[in-house]
């Protein structure tokens, strides 16, 4: 018996070694700033802050494996407090029969991940958030329209519109959409990433603007109906370029009557302090991809 408590002890010892490393390491690889105030917080106010919400953002550099890391760490920490619906960018809304077959577990993950049109790193980075939504009952959106569509809008503009198919157009936000929640402030911005006469066809930035503005809504329209279905508060992951300083996904959210926390990821020193407080109300600064 005494030799059994030894033991236990032991084990329970190691358990909180382990838990503690994880965590300090966790907590090494990213500063958190509470924009409002640039203060340094903890996980923790992300969480007390979120239940003010009906739709948390989380922005985030497609290759950067801290913040992967992180979002993941978060998630689960949310999905702790409340039930969610997670919304993916990495997820094309035609694929939303084989994400729901994974969900309910009617097929395998390898048949999962054979089935959908996977960014090259989504096993690694994205499929985790998918396996914790999962395990927590979790529904799993995926948001944006197919890229095979907002390609041939990024070529012909509205016109592309008259060569869908009734199929193709319910994966598509409305034509009149586009244009119509598209803040200046955003195009701006949109137009000076694409610089002057680079692609886009015949309508060069203009019609690379409006497939930008087809992801936005395409994502902001899955996020609203799921969450006016469901009621429960949606968590979605976007390039933080569709949501950093509230343009994008984030303006059309707030146009359509909810309420929005926005968080931007991104390495040390890449942006200005000064700029924090307008690129989102959350910074997570990583020290490296």
């Amino acid at each position: 018996m005494k030799a059994f408590s030894n033991l236990s002890r032991f084990w329970i010892l190691l358990f909180f070694v382990v838990w503690g490393i994880s965590a300090e390491e966790e907590n090494s690889s990213v500063q958190i700033v509470r924009t409002s105030t640039a203060e340094m917080v903890s996980i923790d106010e992300i969480v007390k802050e979120t239940s003010k919400f009906n739709v948390i953002v989380f922005g985030e550099e497609h290759d950067n494996d801290d913040l992967h890391r992180f979002y993941l760490a978060l998630f689960k920490r949310l999905s702790e407090v409340e039930s969610l619906s997670l919304s993916l960018e990495m997820l094309e809304k035609d694929e939303q029969y084989i994400v729901n077959e994974f969900l309910e577990g009617r097929i395998s993950e390898v048949s999962f991940l054979s089935s959908i049109t996977q960014w090259k790193n989504f096993k690694s980075d994205y499929f985790p958030l998918v396996s914790t939504a999962k395990e927590k009952k979790c529904n799993v959106i995926a948001a944006n329209p197919p890229r095979r569509y907002v390609n041939l809008i990024s070529r012909k503009g509205l016109a592309a519109y008259r060569e869908f198919t009734d199929q193709a157009i319910q994966y598509l936000p409305p034509a009149y959409s586009l244009e119509k929640y598209l803040t200046e402030d955003y195009k701006q911005r949109l137009t000076e990433l694409f610089g002057q006469g680079h692609g886009g066809g015949h309508g060069g930035n203009q019609y690379l603007i409006l497939a930008q503005a087809t992801w936005d809504q395409g994502m902001a329209e899955a996020i609203s109906r799921e969450f006016y279905k469901t009621g429960k508060k949606v968590v979605h992951l976007n390039g933080r370029f569709h949501s950093d300083r509230r343009g994008g996904v984030v303006h059309r959210l707030q146009e359509m009557g909810l309420s929005v926390l926005v968080l931007s990821g991104f390495v040390k020193d890449r942006e200005e302090s000064r700029d924090f407080a307008k690129i989102a109300d959350f910074v997570i600064l990583t020290n490296g991809r």
